[in-house]
């Protein structure tokens, strides 16, 4: 598969970065797109091919080629996709890189001075770079607000698990961000906060980071959009999306909210979650029916040993190697057990404020049920505070398909969906009900 760097031009930009933002250095925008190939011109092993260069970009104005096949950066040697990504991630705006070529089966070496990545704008309303301090590194913080000169309400957004940047400058397609845009044009302000070491942000490494630590990071941001001239700090709202439906009302717990949005999240505990999800999936897949008992009891041993013993995953592959398989999640050992640790119900009966949950049943990673188990314990505590919603062609990524078949198939064949536009629509009105 192709790796992209970058789709956009640096120069259409025009507006500027607040100063605490100017603090925060920008990812480079290198501008490839490459592929891991074999080669001969490098000993006849794996090697790296520049298969495209965007025009404008750090690799164009360096005189990068289609074609290249790249020997080392910054003097290490290269042989994967993966060393490039790794050379280039703790480089930022202005930095060089220092790469060598082979171009035409001669030797070429080139000094790449980095430009930033572009930032997202919308002809429609403004997007603010800023920062926010926690645990004593800055994270990027990317907010969105409509032009007129009052205060609007508020919303942070939280998203799912795993490590990756929650902005998308080359992608204005992208979900997350087209939901975002809908909530700002029904007139809210949103934000997002980088994961730790993920996007501009400084901090350790997301995948090494508990979920204390990613907590504190939402907080932060979270206090901050309360502080801004331009929001409303008494109608302020959480919107979580899968994982973020559990870290949504941690964040609410400590820094109070007007309601909170979970959509596509988990409601029971984690363990038995894991279970069940397993078992639907293996279905879709069309594990046969003789076999899905001893496919559970594999995961149901994998994931004991991860999440109630608190084992870590390396050393419970050691001793099971098939359990590797069954504990692909994109993120620490200490995160997931914590999040095994929680008591959900209890956690969403002490909010006792006014919820909307939200279940598109294409979505075969979570279940109606699982939703309805958080209206159920909400509803105990301060009835009729909890809404239920079901989208019947929404699936878990956001986007408009049919069923959990066809979003099962698309996720394996790497097909995407177009985003599901009623989405925003949706929470927007709801939101809109609460008021100060």
């Amino acid at each position: 598969m192709l790796r992209f760097f970058a789709l956009m031009l640096v120069s259409c930009l025009t507006y500027a970065l607040p100063a605490e933002a100017k603090e925060l250095a920008r990812r480079p925008f290198l501008g490839i797109a490459m592929k891991t190939v074999e080669s001969k011109e490098t000993s006849g092993g794996p090697a790296v091919r520049v298969d495209h260069v965007i025009e404008n970009s750090s690799a164009s104005d360096a005189d990068l080629r289609s074609g290249d096949m790249v020997v080392s950066v910054d003097g290490k040697e290269i042989s994967s996709q993966e060393d490039v990504i790794a050379a280039i991630k703790p480089k930022r705006e202005g930095d060089v890189l220092k790469i060598s070529l082979l171009r035409d089966g001669h030797p070429i070496s080139k000094d790449v001075p980095l430009i930033g990545l572009p930032l997202e704008k919308s002809s429609d309303f403004e997007t603010i770079y800023e920062a926010v301090v926690v645990d004593g590194t800055k994270r990027r913080t990317i907010t969105t607000r409509p032009r007129e000169a009052t205060r609007f309400p508020a919303v942070l957004f939280v998203g799912g698990i795993g490590c990756y940047s929650m902005e998308s400058p080359l992608d204005d397609q992208e979900v997350y961000r087209q939901l975002l845009s809908s909530l700002t044009r029904q007139g809210f302000v949103t934000m997002r906060v980088e994961k730790s070491g993920m996007g501009d942000s400084e901090g350790p490494p997301c995948a090494t980071i508990d979920l204390d630590a990613e907590k504190r990071g939402y907080i932060g941001g979270l206090n901050e959009l309360k502080s801004k001239p331009y929001v409303d700090p008494d109608r302020v709202f959480i919107v979580g999306h899968s994982i973020g439906g559990i870290v949504g009302p941690l964040v609410a717990a400590q820094a109070p909210v007007r309601a909170i949005v979970a959509m596509e999240t988990v409601g029971t505990t984690w363990f038995e979650y894991e279970l069940i999800n397993r078992r639907r999936q293996l279905k879709l897949a069309g594990t046969a029916p003789e076999a899905l008992g001893r496919q559970m009891q594999v995961k149901q041993w994998c994931m004991h040993r991860l999440l109630i013993e608190r084992d870590a995953r390396e050393d419970i592959v050691q001793l099971r190697p098939e359990c590797k398989e069954e504990m692909q999640i994109p993120t620490a050992d200490v995160y997931l057990q914590q999040i095994a640790a929680l008591d959900l119900p209890a956690l969403w009966a002490k909010l006792k404020i006014d919820t909307l949950l939200i279940y598109g049943s294409a979505d075969y990673l979570t279940s109606a049920e699982e939703h309805l188990a958080i209206a159920e314990v909400v509803n105990a505590e301060r009835p009729n505070s909890a809404t239920f919603i079901e989208i019947s062609d929404l699936d878990h990524y956001m986007t408009r398909v049919e069923s959990q078949r066809e979003s099962f198939d698309r996720r394996r064949s790497e097909r995407p969906a177009a985003y599901h536009d009623g989405l925003g629509t949706t929470i927007g009105r709801w939101l809109k009900d609460r008021p100060g």
